[in-house]
């Protein structure tokens, strides 16, 4: 007897450990046939992996309004490919942190979004808003998760919150063999919803980005929009300064405009954007895209979507990583996906 009651308890040990975790995720893959500056310019056609992802998180409750809150997220593939960044294949290699929240806020520590990307709005293709793939994100040059960070969100005022993040490398780069000081990412943003109406300010910085050690690339992106009655538009305005290889500086601006309907099962969407030419020179490295794209809402968790997107550039660009030059504003990527979304 005392043998089938030893055994039953340690059979209810894993799922007592468990009672505070929730596994969610989001399965994403479809059809893409794609021609632009990563594939130098020749059409590949393919099943292709859109940012799928699982993920892991709890709280715990420690009294007084306060708890322990915790995340481990990690991007994979199902099309049978590993890629880089969040495609990796490594544990935790999207946002990932341990922190506690209450009255305050709330405040963590880890591997967490910076403020542009959590104002990602009008991006309703690989952003928070979308159904599946990434078209041509024109203006999320600098988005990214940053590592070793900390992060401070506020509770809402009046429908008013900020945040803010600091974030570090933990390790120096050499430039030439001359040491410079490790990277860092700080940045803050204020948001404000109030019913249908959203906005948000952000402001970052990213320090020795380039071979200048003295340099910094800076990013300050406004957002407002409105969602509701199955009606969502949203506009982005950026300016980004960043320095190439050359140390130059560029300075270039970015707009975005997005508007979705949702008609039963259905939300068509549409999004364009344009890049400036850089401002403080004469190169025409600009840009202009739009993409169009309908979602079918199969249930609750299941999205099938179509998307077509293209980015025509502007003249007398050089692209990394390739021998191709974009030419006298003639260059343009395309691509068109079909594809299925299954959150859990």
């Amino acid at each position: 007897m005392n043998k089938k009651i030893i055994a039953l308890a340690v059979a209810l040990l894993p799922a007592a450990a468990m009672a505070d975790v929730t596994v969610y995720g989001s399965i994403r893959a479809g059809v893409a046939s794609t021609n632009g500056i990563k594939t130098n310019f020749e059409r590949t056609n393919g099943v292709e992996d859109f940012s799928s992802r699982i993920g892991f998180k709890g709280n715990e409750d420690l009294g007084n309004g306060l708890k322990a809150i915790w995340k481990v997220e990690n991007g994979l593939r199902v099309d049978g490919t590993t890629g880089s960044g969040s495609s990796s294949g490594t544990f935790a290699n999207r946002e990932s942190f341990v922190g506690l929240e209450g009255d305050f806020g709330k405040i963590r520590l880890g591997y967490l979004d910076d403020m542009l990307t959590d104002t990602e709005l009008t991006d309703m293709w690989i952003g928070p808003r979308n159904a599946g793939a990434e078209m041509f994100p024109n203006y999320e040059r600098a988005d990214d998760t940053v590592k070793n960070s900390i992060k401070y969100n506020s509770p809402s005022f009046g429908g008013f919150d900020v945040s803010a993040i600091w974030g570090t490398n933990e390790a120096n780069i050499n430039n030439n063999g001359v040491n410079v000081d490790a990277k860092h990412t700080y940045g803050t943003r204020i948001g404000f919803a109030d019913g249908a109406f959203l906005a948000a300010l952000a402001y970052q910085v990213n320090t020795n980005t380039n071979l200048a050690s003295d340099k910094d690339d800076k990013t300050l992106r406004g957002e407002v929009g409105y969602d509701a009655n199955g009606l969502f538009v949203g506009f982005t305005a950026q300016q980004e300064r960043f320095y190439d290889d050359s140390n130059e500086e560029i300075k270039q601006n970015a707009y975005a405009l997005s508007a979705a309907y949702t008609i039963g099962q259905f939300t068509p969407k549409a999004t364009y954007s344009w890049l400036s030419n850089d401002k403080n020179s004469d190169a025409k490295n600009g840009s202009k895209e739009f993409a169009l794209g309908v979602d079918y809402a199969a249930s609750k968790r299941t999205t099938l979507f179509a998307q077509y997107g293209q980015i025509k550039y502007n003249e007398q660009q050089d692209v990394k990583n390739t021998d191709k030059k974009i030419i006298a504003s003639g260059d343009k990527g395309t691509t068109f996906n079909v594809g299925v979304k299954h959150n859990f």
